[in-house]
């Protein structure tokens, strides 16, 4: 009977044991995915700050782009109202030589 009074004893303080161990994995379960949780939040903060400086950085280019563009506008403006015999002629000519690249191009 002593033998058996020992093997049960054993075999509680094991389940016990056991219980335990299932605790503390899913103890050490849980505080893992808090870590990765706080670390993706991280993450997906830093993208996401990366994102909007990128975006700010590409809308100043965008705007200085359209800026450029603008005043080549008013300059070339400018010189055609200053100049519009020499602009149309300029034109013409350009047309010309175009056309005969073109021309020379679908000869061969």
């Amino acid at each position: 009977m002593a033998a058996t009074d020992d093997l049960r004893k054993e075999l509680d303080k094991l389940k016990a044991d056991l219980a335990r161990l299932r605790a503390d994995t899913s103890e050490v379960t849980r505080t893992l995915r808090e870590l990765g949780n706080e670390k993706l939040d991280d993450v997906r903060g830093s993208a996401h700050e990366e994102f909007q400086r990128g975006r700010r950085i590409l809308r100043r280019g965008v705007e200085a782009g359209q800026e450029r563009g603008r005043r080549a506008k008013e300059e070339m403006e400018e010189e055609i109202g200053a100049h519009p015999f020499a602009s149309v002629f300029a034109a013409v000519g350009a047309g010309f030589i175009l056309a005969k690249l073109l021309d020379i191009a679908t000869r061969r």
